[in-house]
């Protein structure tokens, strides 16, 4: 499974150890970024100084620590682990995750050794680490070696309020080897009888730097680098990538150089920890592939734009998200054409939650996702609030090719759900998602929401 998914199963498995108590009305958070690229940017200059509820600090503190060790400002968590993907099925094992508690007690550091056992990787031992100073700084190294294939080197760095809350800077580095991934070929009938998998072999490089023009509006202007391997899968039952769509765009690798400009608009009451507000990313990139001598260049535009309504005292919030995401290219010929992993996709946790990652490919594609978040209990434990939700969903969605026809609602994917999320108030959140479509059931355990 992705490194992602797995790497801080400590929170969700830390908080449901913590049981039921109380309800209180309490906002909800994320956590870390996603794998690939930078978290998306954005930042208002005064959530720098964020209120004493908001960060998770309590004037209670639960002593009875039951099976957690605590060392001066440092909390040992010996653990079982469990995950879940549909693409990589199970993997169980152990970590130590070891939070690190600021000055007030809110969490600042999590690191997080492990290990999992998985029946197509075997034996893979993990060392994560995710640090907070503030709700707009962030740290990510994680470093991932398994038995067979699977290998992850990820370092990530975020300030959405550079300067006093001026400026944005981050970037991301990572080099991975990914033996899970799906290919069913493009279009929204890609049938699940043609799955296949290969093993994606990637150097990524990316950066970005923004200012903030108003404690609402921000512009960023990002830079990356992309080189993709398509080699032989992992998963014996399942076709081979390479052989199965020999004459897929990309299957025989790509190098992508892009640039893009973001247009942010969030008026959202926290990076982390958001309630209310709304938030709208609009970006245009350019991109070539530099692979061939030839010029094989397209634009990608993409809007993401959410909406967070509080009600019932702030114990419920609303979520509506929408997402558009288009390539255009200037050449129609078999040689220029945009490499599939390129390409719009829906499926996974953030988008199509029945489906596993990437499970569909086009040139556009489009997805609605609305959710309500229910607070159902609430705990002060060892200064922090501890919080869980339960969240039905609807995922609707659908990838297409508009120059070959018009947009259309007919044969969109839609998804119904439920999600299941405990989280330790500012940083920490785990979640269960269980979700229906087409391909029948799926679920995700993993960190952060999925918008």
């Amino acid at each position: 499974m992705t490194v992602r998914t797995v790497s801080l199963i400590c929170a969700l498995a830390l908080l449901l150890a913590t049981g039921p108590a109380g309800a209180d009305p309490a906002p909800q958070p994320p956590l870390a970024g996603k794998l690939i690229g930078p978290p998306e940017p954005g930042v208002s200059s005064d959530a720098l100084a964020l209120s004493e509820d908001k960060q998770g600090r309590v004037v209670s503190k639960d002593e009875d620590l039951g099976p957690f060790f605590r060392r001066g400002n440092l909390t040992f968590l010996p653990l079982p682990a469990f995950a879940y993907t549909r693409n990589e099925s199970f993997y169980v094992g152990g970590l130590m995750p070891i939070l690190k508690s600021g000055e007030q007690g809110e969490i600042n550091d999590i690191f997080a050794p492990q290990y999992l056992y998985n029946e197509f990787v075997g034996s893979s031992l993990t060392m994560n680490y995710y640090g907070y100073r503030t709700d707009t700084v962030q740290y990510r190294a994680i470093v991932n070696y398994a038995e067979r294939v699977q290998q992850n080197y990820d370092f990530s760095y975020k300030d959405l309020g550079a300067g006093g809350g001026r400026y944005i800077i981050g970037g991301q580095i990572n080099w991975f080897k990914d033996p899970f991934k799906r290919f069913f070929g493009l279009g929204n009938g890609a049938p699940l009888f043609a799955e296949s998998n290969y093993t994606s072999r990637e150097f990524n490089v990316n950066g970005y730097v923004g200012l903030n023009l108003s404690p609402d509006f921000s512009i960023i202007l990002g830079g990356r680098y992309r080189e993709v391997r398509v080699e032989q899968g992992i998963i014996p039952t399942l076709a081979n990538t390479r052989v199965a769509f020999a004459s897929a765009p990309g299957i025989g690798g790509a190098r992508i150089a892009g640039g893009k400009l973001t247009f942010l608009y969030d008026t959202r009451d926290s990076q982390l920890t958001p309630i209310k507000g709304s938030y709208v990313n609009f970006s245009t990139e350019l991109n070539s592939n530099v692979e061939h001598d030839e010029a094989n260049r397209w634009l990608r535009f993409t809007l993401d734009a959410r909406h967070l309504f509080p009600h019932d005292g702030d114990s419920k919030v609303f979520v509506v998200r929408f997402l558009a995401d288009g390539v255009m290219r200037a050449r129609f010929s078999a040689q220029q054409a945009i490499p599939f992993y390129e390409r719009p996709t829906l499926g996974g946790e953030n988008t199509l939650r029945a489906f596993g990652l990437n499970r569909y490919f086009d040139n556009q594609a489009w997805a609605i996702n609305i959710e309500e978040r229910i607070l159902v209990y609430q705990k002060d434990f060892v200064g922090h609030k501890v919080d869980l939700e339960v969240a039905p969903s609807l995922d609707m969605g659908k990838v297409q090719d508009l120059s070959v026809q018009g947009f259309s609602l007919n044969q969109a994917q839609i998804n119904p759900g439920v999600g299941f999320r405990v989280m330790a108030r500012p940083h920490v959140v785990g979640r269960l998602d269980v979700a229906y479509g087409r391909d029948g059931g799926n679920a995700f355990v993993g960190v952060d929401y999925p918008f």
